[in-house]
């Protein structure tokens, strides 16, 4: 299969190549259920995996960093001068001290945002309407106050030494730089630096920088597509994502009508306020809480900035979510079976803020405090899939950590936690309850309760295989 744009070694022209042939769309995966025959979407070994790690950041560190906006958007012909990006204690490894300590492990590196600046020295040059011949897409770190620099690179060989999964951002429905706006690609009106193209150049450009970014930096876990892809990229990312990376999950890897690039996909939970709603699915491609009747495995991503106020760049006096906030953002994400994608906003010096890498320690702190260690019981897993919890004597919890094995798809539709509470008889006592569990569900308790029995019950399209049901005794903030 020939590429159907290709860079010559010296990067300076495009090579076209044979377009006939075209990547085969990716098809949903999926069961009958045994009891009432409706469709149970069946996920890849690569997504499973990826809500194993629960929580990740992806890293807003480029050439916006540096200006007062959170970034570029929605200024179509603001364009930074390159000259001002000049950080002077850049560190990766600085930013990987502080994702490992909040407990992370996998970390998204935005590469190119809607400026169109790119952090690794791209070596691509493309066709400019208006008679300018071939030109070179010179504005990246090659021409910066840090030509010579890689980040991109720099920040794969630090997530390698702390043993961080890496991923990239590349923004396809933004580039000030090429003047193209919500995928509008449009070669009039340009500012000063803005370069004028054709779509058809645009997407060449897109995928020639992607190949550049998939192909030389190893495995990565995630990719994002912010914004999603436009038709007439669909295919070609397609064959990128098999040729270079066939396991990454890639948010956004699915359109809302299931035209997916991916086998892969993981879609966006709908908001970036840092919290899923209560009964979030593992299936479904639409940017909610999923669908469970979708023939389709795509598990909710819920992306967030460290700032209270949703700022995803360093910004200048800006506070950031407090401890409370961030313990609070944990439940209504990770609590709720959606990955948690943390914003973090390395400073004008290439550091993190030690304010903010103290609040994702104290998380980190929290996360295993309370959840690494739940209070003693003997359990009993039923052949209905109930589970019965009883204990050598009253014992005091304050929440239930459930997570659903999801190998052969998401089959509970809804549950019930009940106890037998001291000084209360036999009689059993709704703790809480809900309809999806998923990769993981955590119900808090309106009050401490001191209970001798413990049972959980839940309805099903298929008898359950629970991967773990824990209950906890945790001081809340």
């Amino acid at each position: 299969m020939k590429n159907l744009v290709q860079l010559s070694l010296q990067g300076l022209r495009w090579i076209l190549g044979d377009a006939s042939s075209s990547a085969s769309p990716s098809h949903p995966h999926y069961r009958l259920s045994p009891i009432d025959g409706s469709k149970i979407a069946l996920p890849t070994p690569q997504q499973l995996a990826f809500q194993d790690k629960e929580i990740g950041v992806i890293i807003h560190f480029n050439i916006a960093t540096f200006i007062s906006s959170d970034g570029c958007n929605f200024q179509r012909h603001l364009l930074p001068d390159r000259d001002i990006f000049s950080p002077d204690q850049l560190s990766t490894d600085n930013w990987m001290e502080a994702i490992t300590a909040l407990g992370a492990k996998t970390a998204t590196y935005v590469a190119k945002h809607n400026c169109g600046f790119t952090t690794w020295p791209t070596k691509i040059s493309f066709p400019s309407t208006h008679g300018n011949g071939i030109v070179p897409y010179n504005y990246s770190i090659q021409h910066s106050p840090l030509a010579g620099q890689n980040i991109v690179a720099q920040f794969t060989e630090s997530a390698k030494r702390y043993d961080v999964d890496p991923g990239f951002y590349y923004s396809l429905d933004y580039n000030n730089f090429l003047n193209v706006y919500n995928f509008d690609v449009n070669d009039t009106g340009l500012a000063s630096g803005q370069v004028p193209i054709t779509r058809e150049t645009y997407d060449n450009i897109v995928m020639a920088q992607l190949e550049e970014l998939w192909s030389s930096n190893g495995k990565l876990t995630e990719i994002w597509f912010d914004g999603g892809f436009v038709d007439s990229q669909i295919d070609r990312l397609r064959k990128l994502l098999a040729k270079y990376q066939p396991d990454a999950v890639c948010f956004n890897g699915c359109g809302a009508d299931g035209s997916c690039v991916t086998p892969n996909p993981i879609r966006w939970v709908g908001t970036e306020e840092g919290h899923a709603p209560i009964d979030n699915w593992s299936t479904g491609v639409s940017n909610d809480g999923g669908d469970p009747e979708s023939e389709f495995f795509a598990p909710a991503e819920c992306d967030t900035a460290t700032y209270a106020n949703g700022r995803w760049f360093w910004g200048e006096g800006v506070a950031a979510r407090s401890y409370a906030q961030m313990v609070q953002l944990y439940h209504e994400t990770v609590g709720r079976n959606c990955f948690l994608e943390l914003g973090v906003s390395p400073n004008r010096h290439g550091l993190i803020d030690p304010e903010h890498a103290e609040v994702y320690a104290q998380l980190g702190q929290f996360v295993r405090e309370c959840y690494d260690h739940p209070v003693e019981y003997t359990r009993k897993i039923h052949k209905d899939g109930s589970i019965e919890f009883s204990f050598d004597e009253p014992t005091s919890i304050d929440r239930v950590v459930l997570m659903e094995d999801q190998t052969n798809g998401q089959v509970i539709r809804s549950y019930g936690v009940f106890a037998q509470i001291e000084g209360q008889g036999k009689s059993w006592q709704k703790l809480s309850g809900g309809k999806s569990v998923g990769h993981k569900k955590i119900d808090l308790f309106d009050e401490t309760v001191k209970v001798t029995r413990v049972m959980v019950n839940s309805t099903f399209v298929d008898t359950p295989k629970w991967r773990d049901v824990s209950l906890h005794l945790c001081d809340r903030p």
